[in-house]
């Protein structure tokens, strides 16, 4: 009897991790599909602000902006599923 418990919660645990995976992937789906668009409006927002920079500062000022925000989110995100 004992073996058929571990079966199942094998069974259990696996698909659970499946779903874990698919949603895992799904999501990095998500997020390379709007790489691109984040990736030009920053830029265009950056260029907008400093017109006098450089290429290279361009792409440093993105990625500084586009880390601030993923901060805020995850910040964010954290606080709203908050375990209370």
């Amino acid at each position: 009897m004992r073996i058929f418990k571990t079966k199942r919660s094998f069974k259990k645990e696996f698909k659970r991790q499946i779903k874990w995976a698919i949603a895992a992937a799904v999501g990095f789906t998500i997020a390379y599909a709007w790489r691109d668009a984040v990736i030009v409006l920053t830029k265009d927002i950056v260029t907008r602000i400093a017109e006098s920079t450089r290429a290279g500062l361009t792409s440093i000022y993105s990625a500084l902006l586009i880390t601030l925000i993923g901060v805020l989110i995850i910040l964010a995100s954290s606080r709203l599923l908050r375990d209370k």
